[in-house]
């Protein structure tokens, strides 16, 4: 199914192109733009695992180090043709360090891309995309106004994934946080992707694609999507709601929901999600508030808390604490933040220590 779903769809480029070359052709609208982007967030991370500690430099995976480009021309039916290219840059990441392992290098591989995709978006029926890029469910667990997923959001394996849990009665016990905290929420693939126009608030997102830039990995994803955003006077609200198939006989279920008042910055964001075959199952809550309480910009704060079950093994929970506060300074373009979480795993058939986590760092985007 893989091949041929991929070699029929790989004309899919030449025929955004068809579509959108006759109205290029034809467009009054001003010439092509190209918009180069980006940003560096890096930061030092502190983690005692109740038996060591251990402080690195790190790469935030909570929002990784990138760089992107866009090419953009409209087209003379409102629309507007893109190739979208944005890569990481290979510095090491918060979920890949740990305490045998906590350097700080540069190692660029093609699992550091991100995007590479054509787009052709019309004003009547939607946007189709083809190429690397956001699968349908990628952001469902993710609808949030505090403005600090920066360094606190619901996927918690991106802050200290490889990060071993400790035997009380010592030793590594080979179960890491990424195997005990999951939000089950969609990435990138090379896939179609198509997305509807809004109405009233909702749109659809649907795609197909395949796990193209891991060796030995050629997982394919079947997603749907449905998103609403809207106000309502004083508030703001927004919903997602996503379910996947993905290869490896894993049937997802997941959604997140926020609300933001936007007079006093009071803001809620509440995320959740279940395995359909199997019993693993979370749910994340997260309250904050945002003010311009300095003249530098923004500060925001937020408390959240994590409950999961049945991740690392049947009948194990997981439960983390964080407080994130996020201060930005609109004059340079940055975020400077700080972060506590704890992270605790029961219910393994061993006793576990739990996992202090300390994070500050600063995103600069450009």
């Amino acid at each position: 199914m893989t091949t041929s779903l991929f070699r029929t769809t790989a004309l899919l480029p030449a025929g955004l192109c068809a579509l959108a070359l006759p109205t290029l052709a034809t467009a009054q609208s001003a010439g092509p733009e190209v918009d180069f982007y980006g940003h560096l967030n890096l930061g030092v991370i502190s983690v005692d695992n109740g038996a060591t500690s251990n402080t690195s430099i790190t790469d935030n995976d909570n929002s990784n180090s990138r760089i992107g480009l866009i090419y953009k021309q409209g087209t003379g039916n409102g629309g507007e043709f893109r190739l979208h290219f944005e890569t990481a840059l290979g510095f090491t990441g918060s979920s890949s360090i740990s305490d045998t392992n906590d350097s700080f290098d540069q190692e660029y591989r093609r699992t550091e891309i991100r995007k590479f995709e054509a787009i052709y978006r019309s004003p009547t029926w939607g946007t189709l995309s083809f190429g690397q890029g956001s699968i349908a469910t990628d952001g469902l667990a993710e609808a949030d106004f505090s403005g600090t997923s920066v360094i606190a959001y619901s996927s918690l394996q991106d802050q200290a994934g490889n990060q071993e849990f400790q035997l009380a009665s010592g030793g590594g016990s080979g179960t890491t946080v990424g195997d005990g905290f999951n939000a089950f929420d969609g990435g990138r693939r090379f896939r179609i992707h198509y997305e509807t126009p809004q109405y009233n608030g909702f749109w659809l997102i649907v795609s197909a694609g395949e796990e193209v830039l891991t060796s030995g990995n050629d997982d394919e994803f079947y997603d749907i999507g449905l998103k609403y955003d809207k106000d309502y006077g004083a508030y703001h609200v927004a919903g997602r709601v996503g379910y996947s198939i993905r290869d490896s006989d894993e049937e997802l279920l997941l959604g997140s929901f926020a609300v933001l008042h936007k007079a006093t910055g009071l803001n809620l964001a509440v995320a959740t999600g279940r395995q359909q075959e199997g019993d693993d199952s979370y749910y994340y809550i997260k309250g904050g508030i945002k003010r311009d309480w300095i003249a530098a910009g923004e500060t925001r704060i937020t408390l959240d808390y994590y409950s999961g079950e049945d991740f690392a093994v049947t009948g194990s929970e997981s439960e983390s604490v964080g407080l994130a506060v996020v201060q930005k300074i609109d004059s340079i373009n940055t975020e400077v933040y700080a972060s506590y979480r704890t992270f605790s795993l029961d219910g393994t058939g061993a006793d576990l220590l739990d996992q202090d986590v300390f994070f500050v760092g600063a995103r600069w985007r450009f």
